[in-house]
């Protein structure tokens, strides 16, 4: 059962419910702020792991009935039920995944991928430093703001907004958006602050080229949870890392304050309220290793978040039935998409390269590049010394030729020119599987010694976004 608020509760009427359509620790938050408001009420405890809701109410006065309280919480997803009642039975309908939707969702997604790579898109962005990755990160945030976990956030910005309204009556109308302005101007600065202090302790760490695979793993298993999530197909718990629920309720209770700066202040502290999502970018602003990288990222991620804070997505808040569902289907299997793309990036730093792995098992429906007879290939060289030199050119948009095939048995080292100076990912060339690693900077960069290599692998970029395929002669 859930653990009552307070000694006083012995004293309070007790009421217990179950809960049906809970995502996350936020949602708790945000039910335990929209039953207080219900007349009598005194405290509220919910439980999102078991399902409960504990309503505490002052005796002397009439008892909330279920259907006053659950019409506290019209216009959400959540719904009380008498004590007793399975979630699970209450809204297995709504548990069932539409897979003709998903299905479509995914097809979608693939041909909107095909076509920007038709048009060379991709190739584009790579050429701006760190837009590939921070276009991902900026898409995570749109897709965050239209889950339950920036809803407690919406409910935050709205109390500040009322409860300004209500100590400046008769204000004006850009007084009354002030807080507004201050509240998501504070998110937007907390967020690259806090966020640089991230990536500062990621630097102090100096993760290597395996540790930030994992951690890159890590992010996209966060990513692929949330995806299933929103799908349905697993239930709906986002993975979050665990914080005092106390300290997200006084987070929570800054939006009474009548200070003018506290609403600043709450939209920055939004930073550690519970979400997967913002957890998940966390993650990756601290395997940046950057102060100026991890505010970066933290900040565009919080620019995917504001459209909606700002009343932008009111639109897609009108919309109900089946395109609002058509929405959240394609929101699942976008972040699914991003979180299983993250697992081969991340599987790449580590030194297993997965889709070497799915080309050597489908050998007729991949493509499978053959590697050249020993002593063949004209971008491989023997210099004087009898060291083997694979040369290639650096630039944002990837590695050229990305495919060589070399001798066994000799030193090898990596020759990498880069014409001009390059950024984001493929500012540090690294060979995961002789843990090697060395910064690009313009003009010739030397990565080795890799001594006597026997078996083929991978040379990467910092985030495993880019590759040329090193292949070892048999012959």
């Amino acid at each position: 059962m859930v653990k009552r608020p307070s000694a006083k509760s012995s004293t309070l009427r007790r009421q217990v419910f179950t809960v049906t359509g809970m995502t996350c620790r936020s949602c708790e938050l945000l039910i335990e702020r929209r039953l207080k408001d219900v007349p009598g009420v005194v405290e509220v405890a919910v439980s999102e792991r078991k399902g409960v809701v504990e309503v505490l109410s002052n005796p002397k006065l009439h008892a909330p009935d279920i259907d006053q309280l659950n019409q506290a919480l019209q216009s959400t997803t959540y719904k009380l039920h008498a004590e007793g009642s399975s979630p699970s039975v209450v809204s297995n309908d709504a548990q069932k995944p539409d897979w003709t939707e998903v299905g479509g969702m995914f097809l979608l997604i693939l041909a909107g991928y095909l076509l920007l790579k038709h048009f060379g898109v991709f190739a584009f962005a790579k050429g701006i430093e760190g837009a590939a990755s921070l276009g991902a990160v900026f898409a995570v945030g749109l897709v965050a703001a239209s889950s339950t976990c920036l809803a407690v956030v919406g409910g935050l910005l709205l109390a500040v907004a009322a409860k300004w309204t209500e100590n400046n009556e008769g204000a004006s109308r850009w007084r009354r958006f002030q807080p507004l302005l201050s509240f998501n101007a504070g998110r937007l600065a907390g967020y690259f602050l806090l966020g640089a202090l991230v990536g500062l302790l990621g630097s102090a760490i100096t993760l290597s080229t395996k540790a930030t695979g994992v951690l890159t793993i890590a992010i996209a298993a966060v990513m692929i949870i949330l995806g299933l999530n929103i799908l349905r197909i697993v239930p709906k718990r986002y993975c979050t890392l665990p914080l005092p629920k106390s300290f997200a309720r006084k987070i929570n209770a800054l939006s009474s304050s009548e200070h003018p700066f506290a609403p600043a202040l709450l939209g920055a502290l939004t930073f550690f309220l519970p979400c997967g999502f913002t957890q998940s970018m966390q993650l990756l602003a601290l395997g940046s290793g950057s102060a100026l990288q991890g505010g970066i990222i933290m900040l565009v991620f919080a620019l995917g978040t504001l459209p909606a804070l700002i009343g932008l997505s009111a639109i897609s808040s009108l919309v109900e039935g089946r395109t609002a569902r058509w929405f959240l289907t394609f929101s699942g299997a976008l972040v699914l998409v991003l979180g299983i793309w993250n697992v081969q990036n991340g599987l790449l730093l580590t030194g297993i390269d997965a889709s070497g792995i799915v080309r050597s098992a489908l050998p007729g429906i991949t493509r499978q590049p053959q590697p050249l007879p020993a002593g063949s290939d004209p971008n491989v060289t023997i210099d004087a010394q009898g060291r083997q030199i694979v040369a290639m050119t650096v630039s944002n948009a990837g590695y050229s030729p990305d495919n060589f095939t070399i001798q066994p048995g000799l030193q090898t080292w990596i020759y990498a020119y880069a014409p001009q100076g390059v950024g984001g990912c493929a500012s540090m060339l690294t060979d995961p599987t002789h843990n090697l690693s060395t910064p690009i900077v313009q003009g010739g960069n030397w990565l080795g010694p890799i001594t006597n290599p026997k078996s083929d692998f991978v040379i990467t970029c910092s985030m495993g976004m880019m590759r040329a395929d090193i292949r070892v002669s048999k012959s």
